[in-house]
């Protein structure tokens, strides 16, 4: 049996649901964000919603007990908590305004899941690209939580821009009206 084989043998039954979850999720995800889908197949958007919904719900929780059946430090196995919980809570807010009838909120939300399904995803590309990351066991922990804190924080500055970017232009203009009408 090869160390990559004896590494995730403890959770042998677990890591294939996790992963095909996952994996369904991320993809369904990728559709879920098409305008034209959503404008000329509403029903297949709302399906297809569903079936993301269902996929973290499966694939997060598997992840935190694959999480405790594979020998790694417990700030690993911390941070893979964080992230099924972030990405169950932001799927959860996306559903229960989408149940209401409140679609902008759901779509924010539903922006804000999306990244806590690729910090996975963004880990392993980041590994590949900086190999010494592979050698020493922190800089990967290192790299996981910054995919996490990323993932928790960007998609709210990216909604947010253009509202932050609007009121700082203005306090500019004001500031620059006021120091020429204050001028002698």
């Amino acid at each position: 049996m090869s160390p990559i084989a004896r590494h995730y043998a403890p959770a042998t039954w677990f890591l294939p649901v996790h992963g095909v979850f996952g994996i369904l999720a991320m993809g369904l995800a990728a559709f879920q964000f098409s305008n034209r889908l959503r404008a000329r197949y509403l029903r297949m958007h709302r399906i297809l919603g569903y079936a993301y919904v269902t996929s973290v719900f499966i694939s997060a929780p598997f992840a935190v007990v694959v999480a405790f059946k594979i020998p790694k430090p417990f700030s690993v196995i911390a941070a893979n908590c964080m992230q099924s919980l972030g990405w169950i809570v932001c799927t959860s807010i996306a559903l229960y305004c989408v149940r209401t009838g409140n679609i902008a909120l759901h779509r924010r939300w539903m922006i804000r899941s999306y990244p806590f399904a690729m910090v996975f995803t963004v880990g392993r590309t980041v590994s590949a690209f900086f190999p010494a990351i592979q050698q020493n066991p922190s800089a990967g922990e290192a790299v996981f939580w910054i995919a996490i804190v990323l993932a928790a924080f960007l998609p709210s500055i990216f909604l947010d821009w253009p509202v932050i970017h609007t009121r700082n232009v203005a306090r500019a203009g004001n500031a620059a009206r006021t120091s020429t009408i204050l001028a002698p």
